[in-house]
């Protein structure tokens, strides 16, 4: 026999527990969100303390690793600033247009954004790619990233210097090329593949490769170790976690004196021959005033299951370390550069 209590126990299950899934997983995932920007700004903070202090391989390096996790303007401006330093003027180029994409036309930092791109622009080489009509090529490769023919219709920025080009087919052998290319320079190369393999000959070597799109002009670094532990975030994983505990707690009280109201239900209630329920007035009494106990049990799963599930979430994806939360600001400063020189874009991320 099915009661009104526990018809009121089983709808609740019923609603908690999509609630529950849906609250834990949108937590850990906008975790996940905040722990690569604070990684993001601790790492811009050590690059620039490191490139203040001379150690300019070591801050570039952590400038990179932070734009790979979160880039804002001064991230890839600072990492322009370092391509232009190592000589990769056309990376360079790239980061200062990603980074001016990013701010207003006001802005102090548009200007010397603006500065440099018009100074490294007309140096950057250019090569064009192009694939007759009618030839099978299936991909190209430029300097180990693979490009489809379809991608190729504007020139590639590339860095002055050698460059290795392989021309694809299906079932012929890779055709490879070397080319320099050096400042201002503009080349149009043709992709023509090589001749069909001879009936009885080895399959053709493929050298390794790296997809990427036709704008791409560096190599994506390796992702960072994972983040180390936050006491914050796990002492509040903790606190949240204990709430949760003593929600499941009230909703056991609770449970029982529901279902000892429930058993004490049944058995002043019996069924007539006509399969109608009726009770003697003091289970209808019973029945009337569960109604707060079955809404204060409701509300104790809930704060119990999203307490207990959400507080585990931040102790597992607390991150290490103590990251500052470092306010935006920013400042220019002269700097030189091979071929020239302009103004630094130092400052917070």
């Amino acid at each position: 026999m099915t009661t009104p209590v526990r018809s009121l126990l089983q709808t609740t299950t019923l609603v908690a527990a999509p609630l529950l899934a849906a609250l834990v997983i949108g937590g850990v995932a906008h975790a996940d969100e905040k722990d690569d920007k604070a990684r993001a700004q601790k790492l811009f903070v050590e690059g620039r303390k490191a490139i203040e202090a001379g150690d300019k391989a070591n801050g570039c390096a952590k400038m990179r690793e932070s734009m790979g996790l979160f880039a804002v303007a001064n991230t890839l401006f600072n990492v322009a600033q370092c391509d232009e330093g190592e000589g990769k003027i056309a990376a360079a180029l790239e980061h200062w247009e990603r980074g001016l994409a990013l701010i207003e036309t006001q802005d102090p930092r548009a200007k010397v954004a603006k500065e440099r791109i018009g100074a490294l622009a007309p140096r950057v080489p250019r090569l064009r790619i192009v694939v007759p009509i009618g030839q099978p090529v299936s991909a190209v490769v430029v300097d180990g990233t693979e490009f489809a023919p379809s991608s190729l219709s504007a020139p590639l920025h590339v860095e002055p210097g050698e460059h290795v080009i392989v021309v694809r087919a299906e079932g012929r052998p890779d055709r490879k090329h070397e080319l320099t290319l050096a400042e201002k320079e503009r080349t149009e190369f043709v992709a023509t593949p090589a001749a069909p393999s001879a009936a009885g000959a080895p399959p053709p070597a493929v050298v390794p490769t790296a997809s990427a799109s036709a704008s791409a002009t560096e190599i994506v670094p390796p992702p960072p170790p994972p983040p180390s532990s936050s006491s914050f975030r796990r002492t509040a994983g903790f606190v949240i976690g204990g709430v949760g505990v003593a929600g499941l707690l009230a909703a056991g009280v609770t449970g029982g004196v529901l279902a000892s109201r429930d058993a004490t239900i049944q058995a002043a209630c019996e069924e007539t021959g006509d399969k109608k329920q009726t009770c003697t007035q003091s289970a209808m009494d019973l029945i009337n005033g569960s109604g707060p106990l079955f809404v204060a049990n409701g509300i104790a799963w809930g704060v119990g299951a999203v307490g207990v599930g959400l507080g585990l979430a931040l102790v597992i994806t607390a991150p290490s370390g103590k990251a500052k939360d470092e306010a935006q600001s920013t400042a220019i400063v002269p700097f030189f550069v091979p071929g020239g020189g302009g103004a630094s874009i130092s400052g917070r991320f």
